[in-house]
């Protein structure tokens, strides 16, 4: 059977199935927003959404000039703005080459597309702050390895140790070969809590909650600067 033969085949049972890519994939992606800090306020092409940690169920649609300017916002930080990057989603891409019509409604309601990432930490800056301190950036790194990670250091944890888990121990710890053993001991034996985050940003959480909770491992949290997760005295 020639190629052209396979894809008009597998054209026809995607239009038989749905009638165009949209019943594939939808045309809306829940995004969820952390920060450092609380009550950052998020606003998407000047619409607030609230503050937070947030989740949003987010519409592709780019008609109407719509940018997907996100602005995040705190008395006493600096304000960040960025857009929320999107690429092509590859099963619309299949079903738009089975008819013109399919494509057009694709292309209209924004199905063609879709948010990636769609879960993402913002670092807030303190008002008046020229440049990140090398406590900032450790911080940084940190999150960025953890939320990048995460599904990798979950399996680490529950299986008892894994080269994530150690190299993510090994930044907690600058280095320290004692403190890094005990971040991975203590990963291991309070598992439950970490392996069972839902996504990334739960994990994180429940990561630097269990080194607060460590007096020995406090000194090494995640964020230094927050004591939201402390214990109390």
């Amino acid at each position: 059977m020639k190629d052209g033969q396979i894809w008009r085949i597998a054209g026809a049972a995607a239009i038989g199935l749905s009638g165009c890519a949209t019943m594939f994939t939808g045309t809306t992606d829940d995004l969820s927003f952390d920060a450092n800090v609380p009550d950052v306020r998020l606003s998407i092409d000047g619409e607030v959404q609230g503050q937070l940690p947030l989740n949003i169920k987010m519409s592709r649609n780019f008609m109407g000039g719509r940018r997907f300017l996100a602005k995040f916002e705190r008395a006493g930080y600096a304000t960040q703005e960025f857009e929320l990057k999107r690429e092509f989603n590859t099963v619309a891409i299949l079903d738009v080459s089975s008819t013109i019509i399919s494509g057009g409604v694709d292309v209209l309601t924004g199905s063609l597309m879709r948010f990636a990432p769609n879960q993402y930490h913002v670092q807030m800056v303190e008002a008046g702050v020229s440049a990140p301190s090398a406590e900032f950036q450790r911080t940084l790194d940190l999150y960025r390895f953890a939320l990048t990670n995460y599904r990798d250091l979950q399996r680490d944890v529950a299986r008892g140790g894994g080269d994530h888990l150690v190299a993510f121990a090994w930044l907690i710890s600058a280095g320290d070969a004692q403190a890094g053993r005990l971040v991975v001991e203590r990963s291991v034996s309070r598992g439950h809590p970490l392996v069972s985050a839902s996504n990334a940003h739960k994990f994180v959480h429940e990561f630097d909650r269990m080194l607060a909770d460590s007096a020995a491992l406090r000194g090494y949290r995640l964020d230094r600067n927050d004591l939201s997760r402390l214990p109390a005295e």
